[in-house]
């Protein structure tokens, strides 16, 4: 039986219009069937841009907030609507593809250090730096898709992770 799912990973998209609609744009394209957002979409009025994501996707849709998400109680009100936060709105704990993930927008290098050993979880995923990591420990996949908004970096990026080969792939836009 096959596993295999792809799964877009965002984070730090900063109410970024242009970079938000180029990023659903490929990720309909490339028929993606589950999407994570590790936070800082920032304002509640993001939810229209992602609502022009595929609907197969919206019912695959999970997030959690960061530290620029101020308006937490709308986000969760709009946003809620085709995104799923979780309990804990800092930290989710999703399992896609047979694979147990957990993601949460800014831990802490022993937190991530601590999760991967834990046994637990298959893939772990960050934001918050606008850095991109993309390593594994052990066979813990760790990714940080780096910024969708570009603003640090002038990168937007974003990642597709097969769920089959365990591997992330970086999208630069």
């Amino acid at each position: 039986m096959n596993f295999k799912l792809l799964i877009a990973v965002i984070s730090d998209s900063h109410d970024h219009r242009d970079n938000i609609l180029k990023a659903v744009s490929i990720i309909n394209e490339k028929n993606i069937e589950a999407l994570i957002h590790c936070g800082d979409f920032v304002a509640p009025f993001v939810k229209k841009w992602f609502d022009k994501l595929n609907d197969s996707i919206k019912n695959q849709f999970f997030g959690v907030f960061g530290n620029n998400d101020g308006d937490r109680l709308y986000l969760t009100q709009t946003l809620g609507q085709i995104c799923v936060f979780g309990q804990n709105s800092n930290e989710n704990i999703i399992e896609l593809g047979r694979k147990r993930i957990y993601v949460s927008h800014m831990p802490k290098k022993e937190t991530i250090d601590a999760v991967a050993n834990s046994g637990m979880f298959d893939i772990i995923l960050s934001g918050h730096t606008h850095s991109m990591v993309n390593r594994k420990h052990k066979d813990v996949l760790i990714l940080n898709p780096g910024e969708l908004c570009g603003y640090l970096t002038d990168k937007p990026t974003f990642a597709i992770i097969d769920t089959d080969t365990m591997e992330a792939e970086i999208i630069e836009m």
